[in-house]
């Protein structure tokens, strides 16, 4: 029993000494339209959202889902105090302003299908 348990500790510390270079991966951008993009996270998962406004105001938005690419993109951002996408704390006055290039993940052989999602049989034509 000491000897699993020992190894769960083991394992448990070695994730976590790991959780932070996998948070040191997400970056983030402005655009010129006022879009904060957060890129370098995980493909598919849903994050929250929230704010701090100019006028001191907390509050939270739609939870956006990250693409394929790894980005969540969220709109009229750049006027915001603070956003924090996730466990990623972003200050959108300091952003680089560049250009967003609609993500282009690589295709796979198989076909994506989300996880927890019933396909639908097409119906047949009469």
């Amino acid at each position: 029993m000491k000897r699993v348990n020992r190894l769960y500790k083991t394992a448990l510390a070695l994730s976590l000494a790991m959780l932070p270079s996998a948070a040191m991966a997400a970056d983030a951008y402005k655009t010129s339209d006022g879009t904060v993009v957060v890129t370098g996270l995980q493909p598919t998962e849903r994050y929250q959202i929230r704010i701090l406004t100019a006028q001191n105001k907390s509050s939270s938005r739609q939870d956006k889902s990250a693409n394929r690419c790894g980005e969540v993109v969220v709109e009229k951002a750049a006027d915001y105090i603070t956003l924090v996408v996730g466990t990623e704390t972003i200050d959108p006055a300091s952003l680089p302003l560049k250009e967003h290039v609609k993500c282009k993940p690589l295709r796979s052989a198989q076909k994506w299908v989300p996880s927890g999602v019933v396909l639908a049989t097409p119906p047949n034509p009469r």
